[in-house]
């Protein structure tokens, strides 16, 4: 990675909330939500069970139509828990980091990434 594109997320991780995968599985996520933000190749290798597969370069524009969070008023969706993971954690930072412009409230970037996960012995399922 070039070292102004490490400086650039870096910044960010430094505004946002990270966590780290022991802590990520510990956390109850029955009312949250988890989203994978890789690309639909990296969704077919397989997921995190419960996630929802939405890539990085859309995820601002789906995620208010996705059904799970039909009939909830604007102030519940932005104030739901959010769990946001990539490849290693990169792309979920920025992903964090715009969906905290936006409005939300309770945003976390996964550190690590799915490479951590699976590291830990996280299983993955297909999407």
């Amino acid at each position: 990675m070039q070292p102004c594109l490490q400086n650039y997320i870096g910044s960010i991780k430094q505004n946002i909330k990270e966590i780290s995968i022991d802590d990520f599985k510990c956390t109850d996520c029955t009312n949250a939500l988890i989203i994978d933000v890789r690309e639909p190749a990296e969704h077919a290798e397989g997921i995190i069970e419960g996630a929802l597969p939405i890539p990085r370069g859309v995820l601002e524009f789906k995620l208010f139509s996705h059904p799970v969070l039909e009939g909830l008023s604007e102030e519940e969706i932005l104030n739901k828990p959010i769990y946001i993971y990539c490849a290693s954690g990169g792309r979920s930072a920025c992903s964090a980091h715009a969906l905290e412009q936006i409005g939300f409230k309770n945003v976390f970037s996964v550190a690590g990434g799915i490479k951590q996960w699976t590291e830990s012995g996280g299983n993955l399922v297909k999407p």
